[in-house]
């Protein structure tokens, strides 16, 4: 899961360059101020994406205090029909006596959409394999 909240992180200086390479490689389009001194007379503020700051801070020696302040991922796309009912689906082949309302249950818990959607979808899934399973009887 991703975080969307921003971090603050106090840093060793010898150790920036590093935390920042290891951050980039995580999410290096992620927006990140590197901030040495705060509050005092020789305040340094750099900011860019974390990629970038891996680049700057590489071969810098700093001295003294370092903050990080990495800034939040963007919130996820939220999930899709097809998904939502392809998770519906998973759960009841997965569980067939599982009722509408403990796949909703499911469903949004894991894809973070409202129940009331999910348990629109489990009874969609319901009803076509209910179709599915009456057609096929009739030969």
């Amino acid at each position: 899961m991703v975080d969307e909240r921003t971090s603050v992180v106090l840093e060793a200086p010898g150790r920036v360059a590093g935390t920042l390479s290891e951050l980039s490689a995580a999410d290096p389009d992620r927006p990140v101020a590197v901030v040495r001194e705060l509050t005092k007379l020789h305040e340094e503020v750099w900011r860019g994406t974390l990629s970038d700051a891996a680049e700057a801070f590489a071969a810098r020696q700093l001295r003294g205090e370092v903050v990080l302040v990495v800034g939040g991922a963007p919130a996820p796309e939220p999930a899709g029909d097809e998904e939502v009912e392809a998770a519906v689906q998973a759960i009841v082949a997965d569980d067939p006596s599982a009722g509408p309302r403990q796949v909703a249950e499911r469903v949004a818990a894991s894809l973070g959409v409202p129940r009331r959607r999910a348990y629109e979808a489990a009874l969609r899934v319901r009803a076509a394999a209910g179709d599915k399973a009456g057609s096929s009887g009739r030969a």
